[in-house]
């Protein structure tokens, strides 16, 4: 029978009668045998059959029309696929299957390079091949996402050449918005530099680049949470990003630029500095694809279709995620989009205030236009400040731990854009009658009371401990080890440096452990107003858990010198495992603490809210 041609695009309806029709004259009892042993992997067994009946090699195997390659592919028998493209003639690997498919197709779904380079090599055209729905190779592998190295591959073996046209035809939409979702920006831009027209093509939303984009803050260093280790690693571990080009196709698939290096073996060999490596090319491959899209749009000289390539919805998206470097970009090429009002939400400095995104904020007040913003009153005589003074759903106000930090945090912006604002705004009044101080008390009710709860059942916990402390410490400060001199009652091992030390620790315990208890003590008697929560609350928290940490710290200390100076003469090794043992306890103490430690001090005594950035 004849096959539809995969270079057009057929209905499911003729595809449901091509099968039908050819079920009819199939016989699955002869070819059943074969189909299992690849599936299996059962090369054997296929090729006695092979042997049996040499043209079972490229026959149809399957009612639907695939052959023994078609079938190791779908079954991921890579093996096997490369064994079949040794034996099959060249023009027999472009047979297709009644969804148009091509083994190829199937391997790029699968995600095998080295299965697609065995195809390729021996008969290049594959790349060219489209199924029914005009879909390349290509398209497939980028569908699927497992393997950059396959997509790099067949990016650099794929043209746009007719009838299929992927770089230029239909399907070309498809294509963008895929590779773009995947995260592959290196090979995005370098795509887009070979066919720059890929660059702007746009639908009703909007440019599909950035359409995509604004919804992937991961795509940005400002989107990802690499955490402490992780940003460290970050900052200093290199990416090579001088390269438009990369090697020939047929080159190492593992290195497509050809530029292998001791640091590229030592960053694979290491899996935490990989990904951080990987990561951080994603991030500038990143920006400089919303940098190469920018020009390419800017080169249209249409001030219409600008306004409709970057549109609200696209930058609601990246301000709502807090996308910083692509905004940036956007505003340096085309400053007048710092006017957008979006639909229902305000003006850009707008929705930063409303979503919580200090460094889109600190951008925009950077700018004049930024200081016009902050004065805008809304239909419903809203200010900034009401803005700010609303309490948010934004996924920033979640990311911190602890009611108290998040009405901390409330605040901090509350007071910050306040300052901006004009100062009579202070007493202007929204339709309910509220000025913004009173609105922000009504709304923040609830969370006052959680952070009110949250305070003082962490200082329970915490007086809890620091009593038991204090009750340990100074109960051993007159049962001191050893004993004491029953002349004079002076301690037996005082002239011992070990007793020094056990002293010295004990006192410090004791005198911590007692601030602690002081500290929380004092917030469970706080009366709780908003204010209180933005500096007076935390700062003793901070000091109560420090004061904290030391005791426990110097009573470790205190415990392994008693304990040192009892046995060692009879165990002279036993302060190396008492020292071991006694670490352990702090050290869990500080890895679990540490955290929300420094969430306090940074949110306390860190630079705020505001701290302009450049844009220029």
């Amino acid at each position: 029978m004849a096959f539809p041609d995969s270079s057009h695009v057929i209905s499911l309806n003729d595809v449901t009668a091509a099968a039908t029709e050819f079920a009819r004259g199939f016989n699955h009892n002869y070819y059943q045998p074969l189909h299992l042993a690849i599936l299996k992997g059962d090369w054997k067994t296929a090729r006695a059959f092979f042997d049996h009946d040499p043209s079972a090699l490229t026959a149809k195997v399957t009612p639907i029309a695939r052959t023994a390659l078609h079938v190791a592919a779908i079954g991921g028998q890579w093996q096997l696929v490369e064994k079949l493209v040794q034996q099959m003639p060249t023009g027999e690997l472009a047979a297709i299957d009644l969804m148009g498919c091509t083994a190829l197709h199937y391997v790029a779904l699968g995600g095998n390079a080295a299965a697609a380079k065995a195809l390729v090599t021996k008969n290049p055209s594959l790349t060219q091949v489209t199924d029914f729905v005009g879909f390349t190779p290509l398209l497939y592998a980028i569908t699927s996402s497992r393997c950059k190295e396959l997509v790099w591959y067949l990016a650099l073996t794929t043209t746009d050449e007719r009838p299929s046209c992927p770089f230029s035809g239909p399907s070309s939409r498809h294509l963008v918005a895929l590779l773009t979702a995947t995260g592959f920006h290196d090979i995005t831009l370098f795509l887009l530099q070979r066919y720059p027209n890929l660059a702007t093509i746009a639908d009703s939303n909007g440019s599909i680049i950035f359409n995509v984009l604004s919804k992937m803050p991961s795509s940005f260093q400002s989107g990802s949470n690499l955490g402490f280790f992780g940003s460290l690693i970050y900052r200093f571990v290199p990416v090579e990003l001088d390269h438009l080009q990369p090697s020939k196709p047929g080159g190492d698939l593992e290195d497509p630029y050809g530029k292998s290096s001791k640091h590229k073996k030592f960053t694979h060999a290491v899996p935490r500095i990989k990904l951080v490596r990987e990561t951080k090319l994603r991030h500038e491959s990143a920006v400089r694809l919303v940098e190469y899209v920018c020009s390419q749009a800017l080169t249209l000289n249409d001030s219409q279709f600008w306004q409709s390539f970057i549109s609200a919805d696209i930058l609601y998206s990246s301000i709502s995620c807090g996308m910083v470097e692509m905004l940036r970009i956007c505003f340096q090429f085309f400053p007048d989009l710092v006017w957008t009002k979006i639909p229902n939400e305000g003006y850009v400095l707008q929705v930063a205030i409303k979503s919580r995104q200090e460094k889109i904020f600190s951008l925009l007040c950077k700018m004049p236009i930024g200081k016009i913003l902050v004065l805008v009153v809304d239909d419903s005589q809203n200010t900034t400040s009401h803005l700010a003074a609303r309490l948010t759903t934004s996924p920033q106000l979640a990311s911190i731990s602890g009611a108290a930090f998040q009405m901390q945090k409330e605040l901090q912006w509350f007071k910050e854009v306040e300052k901006l604002d004009h100062p009579l705004h202070k007493e202007v009044k929204t339709q309910e009658g509220k000025t913004p101080w009173q609105l922000f008390r009504d709304e923040h009710k609830s969370l006052l009371e959680q952070g009110e709860k949250w305070m003082k059942d962490t200082s329970n916990s915490c007086m809890l401990v620091a009593t038991l402390i204090a009750t340990v410490v100074f109960a051993a400060a007159f049962t001191v080890p050893g004993g004491n001199n029953q002349d004079k009652g002076i301690p037996i091992f005082l002239p011992d440096n070990a007793f020094i030390v056990f002293a010295v620790s004990d006192a410090l315990a004791l005198f911590s452990s007692i601030t602690s208890l002081l500290m929380f003590l004092s917030i469970l008697t706080a009366c709780y107003a908003e204010e209180d929560f933005l500096q007076a609350l935390p700062k003793k928290l901070i000091v109560g858990l420090a004061s904290l940490f030391f005791a426990i710290a110097t009573t470790m200390i205190a415990f392994g010198a008693g304990l040192s100076l009892v046995l060692r003469e009879r165990l002279k090794w036993v302060s190396i495992p008492i020292t071991l043992l006694a670490s352990f306890p702090i050290a869990l103490f500080a890895v679990l603490q540490f955290p929300l430690f420094l969430q306090m001090i940074r949110s306390t005594y860190g630079p705020g809210i505001c701290h302009p950035q450049k844009l220029w």
